[in-house]
């Protein structure tokens, strides 16, 4: 656990593909299916994107948004860290070919991070921390991840997931409020998301033959380079680990759920996210959220929420977020985000 303080947010932008997928949509699902699986997860649509658009592609869109918006130069722009477990390919790092699409200047430290569902406050730590280090006055940190690793036809995890960009813009600010934050990792659950194939770790030689589909134990056919999700471990592990989170953020602040505006949590699923509001104290009102229109976009989730209650930022808000899943690893901040920073949505099927 540890605070942050002098570098305040001054700039949330999200962007998502045009074309809308509806649970109720799926034929590979029966109608009682789609029934249980929207009440459930709470999510009724997710965008997904064009198949030539990159990760890189939505967090460009958001970046453009938000500096333009701030009136920044691309030049006093000194960071950009991307966290995405989705990059535009294994090498090189996403973020330096943003750092060149953006028209950064080449003193721009750029580099990827991967994670997923626990990026925002993970991010934060990390970008706060560089800033701070080096005396970077100006960063950018943004977060995106495509759905596209998941098999079409699987029931457990396709029709959850959607595509999405962020970027949150940072200054450095010697009057701005500690960001407080509380970070926390467990590698002997790494199973309960994974994708098993691709890596070196999987023992394929590269061009060992053509990679085919195989029947899993749950009778779904998936490539080995397609995600792999449990999702009664996910239950268990969040809704047990994720709340003492919460609350030792809130303790470390001296805040209380009565004094912060909203809480934002990774947008899993609604069974688990209602589970957490009310295990960490907060009343369903101030937990915000965009799983009916959005689904579960990985490391975007908090910002893009944040981004589509955009009206709901008009004044300076006290905010407490939540991370929690691929990792598994989880982690929190609490943070005041000064008014008019978070922009609405935008929709973008560019290609850069």
């Amino acid at each position: 656990m540890s605070a942050i303080a002098g570098i305040a947010v001054r700039g949330i932008a999200a962007a998502v593909p045009t074309k809308v997928a509806l649970t109720q949509d799926y034929e590979f699902l029966k109608p009682e299916e789609r029934a249980r699986l929207q009440k459930a997860t709470g999510i009724g649509a997710h965008r997904i994107s064009p198949t030539e658009q990159c990760t890189s592609d939505l967090c460009a869109a958001a970046a453009e948004r938000v500096i333009s918006h701030l009136g920044w130069q691309p030049d006093s722009i000194g960071a950009l860290i991307l966290i995405t477990q989705t990059p535009d390919q294994p090498i090189p790092a996403t973020a330096i070919t943003l750092q060149n699409k953006l028209g950064l200047p080449q003193a721009c430290a750029a580099f990827d991070v991967n994670l997923g569902c626990s990026a925002y406050p993970y991010g934060l730590a990390i970008i706060s921390s560089l800033m701070k280090s080096l005396n970077i006055s100006r960063a950018l940190l943004l977060m995106g991840d495509l759905s596209r690793v998941c098999a079409l036809t699987d029931k457990s995890a396709w029709p959850l997931f959607g595509d999405a960009g962020t970027a949150t813009a940072l200054e450095l600010d010697n009057d701005a409020p500690p960001i407080f934050l509380d970070l926390m990792s467990d590698g002997s659950g790494k199973d309960a998301i994974i994708i098993p194939g691709g890596g070196l770790a999987s023992r394929r030689p590269p061009g060992d033959g053509p990679i085919t589909e195989e029947i899993g134990s749950d009778g779904i056919a998936r490539r080995p380079d397609n995600l792999l999700l449990r999702g009664a471990d996910i239950f268990s592990f969040a809704i047990s680990k994720v709340p003492p989170s919460i609350h030792r953020v809130l303790e470390m602040g001296g805040h209380s759920a009565d004094q912060v505006d909203f809480l934002v949590l990774h947008q899993a699923n609604k069974m688990i996210n209602d589970t957490i509001t009310k295990k960490a104290g907060f009343t369903p009102e101030k937990a915000i959220s965009t799983l009916a229109q959005y689904g579960n976009t990985s490391s975007a989730s908090i910002p893009l929420t944040l981004c589509a209650h955009a009206d709901r930022f008009s004044d300076d808000r006290l905010v407490t977020v939540c991370g929690f899943g691929v990792g598994l690893s989880w982690g929190s901040a609490t943070l005041k985000i000064p008014a008019n920073a978070v922009l609405p949505v935008i929709e973008s099927d560019a290609v850069y």
